[in-house]
């Protein structure tokens, strides 16, 4: 939507839209440098006074004083943020339920990432720590997590696609000392051969598939950790 405001200008705004009005009525190719120079202001200052105006950039505000349409195409919410609103309209907190009844059958638990899902781990490390006296660990070294391994862990994968990287290796290892694994996949991938004991699937909306696994978001992770955290605070409380 496009909404001209012009109540909001000041006196020296109001003789700039005045004159840059004009002028791009008959030359909608002016850069908005050459439009500073003229108006005798600022760049930032085109810039701001045409945000007050209504618009999103200078592009749309010569349009509009030229008499062009203005396509709003590019005004729409990203294909990321309407992936997003659709996750948050179809949650299902029932996986909230199922991570937290697994969680607190262990003693010890180690979080692993790889790239930016090194990140959310660490995010989740620190978040379980205020809300929980388990030993949490995270890491993005498959030695060291394999040093730490036992029948009292619980080894909690952080992906987006599970494409990232190979777990194999380290599921086999953990498997040897007697730990429980738990892959937690933003999309779905098939798992079928895979050995972990438990497996979510957070989305059912994937990202753009032209992107690779470390461009893509992982905002996915994020509000889910914070519904966890969340749902393990009320418990915490009512014990």
């Amino acid at each position: 939507m496009i909404k001209l405001v012009t109540d909001n200008l000041t006196k020296l705004e109001e003789e700039v839209h005045a004159k840059l009005s004009t002028t791009v009525s008959t030359n909608n190719k002016l850069k908005i440098i050459e439009a500073a120079k003229i108006c005798e202001v600022s760049p930032s200052k085109i810039s701001k006074m045409v945000r007050k105006l209504g618009f999103h950039n200078f592009k749309q505000y010569k349009l509009y004083c030229s008499g062009q349409e203005i396509n709003l195409d590019q005004q729409q919410k990203s294909s990321e943020i309407e992936r997003l609103i659709r996750f948050l309209e179809n949650f299902d907190s029932e996986i909230i339920d199922d991570f937290v009844s697994v969680f607190q059958k262990y003693d010890k638990v180690i979080i692993f990432g790889l790239g930016p899902s090194y990140i959310s781990a660490e995010y989740f490390a620190y978040k379980l720590a205020t809300v929980s006296d388990k030993n949490v660990t995270v890491t993005q070294s498959e030695d060291f997590a394999e040093r730490l391994l036992d029948e009292n862990t619980l080894l909690i994968v952080l992906s987006v696609t599970g494409k990232f990287s190979s777990f194999d290796p380290l599921f086999e290892k953990a498997k040897e000392n007697g730990a429980s694994i738990m892959l937690i996949l933003e999309e779905y991938m098939n798992t079928l051969g895979s050995i972990a004991d438990y497996v979510f699937y957070l989305s059912e909306f994937n990202q753009d598939a032209n992107l690779l696994p470390f461009e893509k978001t992982r905002t996915v992770f994020f509000i889910v950790i914070e519904e966890i955290i969340t749902r393990l605070t009320n418990l915490e409380n009512s014990n």
